[in-house]
């Protein structure tokens, strides 16, 4: 049976589990350095990188169990796309499918869902999707959009 829970009671839950956001990143970033999953990652002060993969470095020290050498390895993120950022800098990681997206299934996406109201403020998805990925046009908020939503 399932749960319907509000999007504040969700990120109550998440910050109990994670410890907050910077734990919840930590988190997803480690588990796609260690499955090879492509990744967008946004920034809060520049352009987002798409479908990148993260350094195995990461999942490696949690593997190795050298969860020491975590606080050093947060501050040099490596990407495929030979981007390197801090943990401090990253705003959102958005996982892709392995195989990425067709034209076809981008087009496939039913565009209503941004417009529902998910954020913590009440904002729209559109909105979120706009903020985070630095859009300048309703094109480009589309298209980011149909990819999130597709993802």
């Amino acid at each position: 049976m399932t749960q319907d829970i509000t999007p504040q009671e969700a990120m109550q839950r998440l910050e109990q589990h994670f410890g907050g956001r910077e734990g919840m990143l930590t988190h997803t970033l480690t588990m796609l350095s260690t499955s090879g999953q492509p990744t967008d990652v946004t920034f809060y002060r520049r352009k987002p990188i798409l479908d990148v993969g993260v350094s195995t470095k990461l999942g490696a020290a949690r593997l190795y169990g050298l969860e020491s050498q975590l606080p050093r390895l947060l501050k040099r993120i490596e990407f495929s796309n030979g981007v390197v950022a801090s943990l401090g800098e990253i705003w959102t990681v958005n996982p892709m499918p392995m195989d990425g997206f067709s034209p076809e299934e981008l087009a496939a996406v039913d565009l209503a869902q941004g417009e529902e109201r998910q954020g913590p403020q009440g904002e729209t998805l559109r909105k979120m999707i706009r903020k985070t990925y630095h859009c300048k046009s309703r094109k480009e908020t589309d298209y980011f959009l149909r990819r999130w939503i597709a993802s």
